[in-house]
């Protein structure tokens, strides 16, 4: 491919979201560099990285390796929906949504950085609404995304005089398979035996949640068209969020059941 062509780098671009959005990227002249564990669904224009984003020298000497070229999309997407309660949840699974949902984040953003400076891009990552949220059942999700969201608020303060644009995505439900957690080995020893109510719940929900398609279209229009920090995407999710935020400042409990407002 040519090296004027605007360049996008994505992880957990084999599925879901990040497959969408290295799809759609593609229809609109740009050049990706897509990172997953299974990259056996990618298209062929895509430079395809097979490797974990937990594997730290791999990131690394893939980012050197393209070091001479600027980065005007950074899409910081892997993450797993590791569900299970606070108590319950085994100390593996608490590492591994650690591992994945933050340390390998802010390794991406770290070791891509000076690209997206010669480039002026723009870093988006999928964080969740579940961040700024409050349910019972998917204990070490949503501290991960929480913490995630508390670490690129950080960022932003950093990125400020760097040229580069940081957006905290937090969308609601979208079809992708990130409740099929059984695909990763991982899952024998990070995850209880029966399914919570949450899980029930996503597994449901996810029949009638907006394809990642359209998703992608509408994350890539709104980077266009000037997106903000804090990035909902979903508007039915914000009711919620507000009331969790209520109970907060009013000093009062989390809501005591999936989907009812404090």
């Amino acid at each position: 491919m040519s090296s004027l062509l605007p360049l996008a780098v994505v992880t957990g671009a084999g599925s879901g979201i990040g497959y969408a959005l290295t799809q759609d990227l593609l229809t609109r002249g740009v050049e990706v560099v897509a990172v997953d564990r299974d990259t056996s669904r990618l298209d062929e224009r895509v430079q395809a990285y097979e490797f974990d984003v937990r594997d730290g020298a791999a990131m690394q000497e893939l980012a050197e390796s393209l070091s001479s070229r600027p980065v005007h999309y950074l899409f910081a997407n892997a993450g797993v929906g590791v569900s299970g309660d606070v108590l319950s949840s085994p100390e593996q699974a608490w590492q591994w949504a650690w591992d994945v949902n933050v340390l390998s984040v802010i390794r991406t953003l770290r070791l891509w950085w000076p690209q997206l400076v010669a480039g002026r891009g723009k870093a988006v990552v999928t964080v969740s609404a579940a961040a700024l949220q409050s349910y019972p059942g998917a204990g070490p999700y949503r501290a991960t995304k929480a913490a995630l969201l508390s670490a690129l608020e950080g960022l932003y303060y950093q990125a400020l005089g760097d040229g580069v644009g940081v957006h905290a995505l937090c969308p609601g439900l979208v079809r992708t398979d990130i409740t099929e957690v059984n695909r990763y080995a991982e899952v024998a020893h990070a995850t209880p035996a029966e399914p919570n109510p949450f899980e029930s719940f996503m597994r449901t929900a996810m029949r009638e949640a907006e394809p990642a398609d359209a998703f992608a279209r509408r994350v890539l229009d709104g980077l266009d068209s000037g997106a903000p920090f804090y990035w909902f995407t979903h508007p039915e999710t914000m009711d919620w969020t507000e009331a969790r935020h209520r109970a907060v400042v009013g000093a009062g409990t989390p809501f005591t059941d999936f989907g009812a407002l404090a």
